[in-house]
């Protein structure tokens, strides 16, 4: 734990990947002139390298570029010297929170506009789309179908995802489907898709802790109603369970990483943030760092 550092995405004014160090408050920038907005980051450390994905321009809802299908995958090595992309070229719309295989090589991301949850192989170089919630661009707009957050749960063969739905609008979702489902199935029409909660603030990034089954998510939604918080539930056979809000007080909360064999949860909001949680003393939040604006976060483990 001594040597372990934390990964931050900063979105302005330039983008930016920070490496922050909790012990020391020590800080370096791995890589700048980040111009695509990145959202989520992964770490692959046998290959010392990351992958962060990237919402492309900001989508205005009233603007042409709302329509842009401009998204990336990137691949960044540790010591930010190397950096290239590896899903673009219009293949998805917002890149959302990013999610790394090791096993199996492969990565798994949210396309926010794109109303999707797709999957790429590093190996096979493959773009697979394993949920489609609705028809881009034509549906773009219905905020209930944006994909956010992923975790994956392979031991029980699930995969989970948020559907935030509109700003603050209590219309949010956490939903789940079989990462390897017995037959062939369509994206946008598969059956074995559960909303395991729902009527939530504004869910946006989750996180699972194994070993307990439980999933932690952030809120961004309103205040009043449970929203910028940090959140937890039981995972079990029919879905989730004994839903908790553990904290409050975030600035349109983003990204979370755990570190469950210490009992921290580390988190950023759009203010700037870095946020401690500690699960066995149940909190208070505990402010780490300022910066500007971030989203995604990961744990660079030594």
């Amino acid at each position: 734990m001594a040597d372990d550092k934390i990964l931050l995405l900063e979105v302005a004014p330039v983008g930016r990947i920070i490496e922050f160090n909790p012990q020391t408050g020590a800080h370096q920038i791995l890589a700048d002139e980040l111009h695509d907005f990145p959202d989520g980051i992964a770490v692959d450390i046998h290959h010392q390298r990351l992958f962060y994905s990237s919402m492309g321009r900001i989508k205005e809802p009233d603007s042409l570029e709302f329509f842009q299908a401009d998204g990336m995958i990137a691949e960044v090595s540790l010591d930010g010297q190397q950096r290239h992309e590896l899903v673009g070229h219009g293949l998805f719309v917002t890149g959302k929170q990013l999610v790394f295989d090791e096993d199996e090589g492969q990565l798994y991301w949210c396309d926010r506009e794109g109303m999707r949850v797709c999957r790429y192989d590093l190996r096979s170089g493959k773009t697979d789309v394993l949920v489609q919630t609705g028809l881009y661009p034509r549906d773009a707009h219905d905020y209930a179908r944006h994909c956010v957050g992923i975790a994956l749960d392979k031991q029980h063969n699930y995969f989970y995802w948020t559907q935030k739905g509109r700003p603050k609008g209590g219309e949010g979702r956490i939903l789940r489907a079989r990462l390897q489902p017995e037959a062939e199935f369509d994206a946008a029409t598969r059956s074995d898709i559960e909303t395991v909660l729902d009527n939530l603030p504004e869910p946006i990034d989750l996180e699972i802790d194994h070993v307990n089954q439980m999933l932690y998510w952030t809120d961004r939604g309103l205040d009043a109603v449970g929203g910028n918080s940090l959140n937890c539930a039981a995972i079990c056979a029919d879905g989730l369970r004994d839903h908790q809000v553990l904290a409050t007080g975030l600035q349109e909360g983003i990204g979370l990483a755990a570190d469950f064999v210490h009992s921290l949860i580390y988190i950023t909001d759009l203010g700037g943030n870095l946020w401690r949680y500690d699960i066995q003393q149940r909190g208070p939040l505990c402010k780490l760092a300022q910066f500007g604006p971030l989203t995604g976060i990961a744990l660079l483990k030594q």
